[in-house]
This record gives structure tokens, sequence and C-alpha cells, in this order.
């Protein structure tokens, strides 16, 4: 059976609590992506790239210094689980299916409520590129055309 289509919903995030795990540069981009969109971001991790840290300096986000554990998501709208271990990303996707909050497990794509897309953002318009295979090329190429024609065409 072939998998159907992921189908395109533009939450509003700014009165939610956005939950990322991990500090790397995954959870920089996805962090970078969000920014403009979620009333709060709180990233766990003993450690953060410099882009993060300096966020976290400017009171733009929440940065828990410490490893991942439960209860540190149980008060999340929405979790990324973002780190280099698939078990504790696992561990995540569990804790929020038992809570009920939505979750993207970045190391299983199966394991996800919903998927992460290339986001462009000009003033009030919002575009999200999603292909299914996360093939990040051929995203990032339609997402220049993309970039070029907003320009031309004034926004």
């Amino acid at each position: 059976m072939t998998q159907k289509p992921a189908f395109p919903v533009f939450l509003d995030l700014s009165e939610k609590k956005v939950v990322v795990i991990g500090g790397g540069d995954l959870a920089q981009k996805r962090v970078s992506s969000l920014l403009d969109f979620a009333g709060a971001i709180q990233v766990i991790s003993p450690s953060v790239t410099k882009e993060l840290e300096e966020l976290a300096e400017k009171g733009r986000i929440g940065w828990l210094r410490q490893e991942y554990e439960r209860d540190r998501i149980l008060d999340a709208d929405l979790v990324l689980a973002c780190t280099d271990d698939p078990s504790v990303n696992n561990d995540a996707y569990v804790a929020c299916k038992c809570l009920g909050i939505l979750v993207n497990n970045c190391s299983d794509a199966k394991k996800c409520d919903f998927h992460f897309p290339e986001v462009l953002h000009r003033d009030r318009l919002v575009v999200g590129i999603f292909d299914g295979e996360q093939d990040r090329t051929e995203n990032g190429a339609l997402s220049e055309k993309i970039k070029g024609a907003l320009e031309a065409g004034g926004h």
C-alpha cells in the first residue's frame, strides 16, 4: 500500500510552548524557523550551538542546560525531538503520545504527528514545502525558486 501524502496544516503557535530536545544543527534550524511563530521556545540540551546560545542570552528562547527528562515536556504544546540519540527521541515520542502532545521525532518519520517543512516567511505570507521524502536538495532548489517568485511579485 502506498502511503498517502501529508496534508498541509498551519498552526497558530503564538500562545503555545514549543519544546526542542537537542541543541545541535538540526535543533538550531528548527528553532530559527519557529522564532517568528511560537509564543515560547524551550530548548533542552546540556550544550547548544553558538546561535542557540546567543538566542538564549537575548531572551528569545529558553535553554535548560541538562539532559532530556520526561517531566520537562509536561507543559509543552508541541515537541521536536532533535537529538542524535534515537532512544532519547523515541522516549520523547512515547511520552508525548501518552500526554496528547504533538511530536516530531527526527529519528523516525513514522513516529511523527507532523513533519517539519522548509518554511518561507515574507510579511503575512507563509509557504511550507514538504516532499514526503525530505530531499533537502530538491526542497532547497524549490525554495529558492519560490523566494525568487515572491521577490519578483513584490512580497
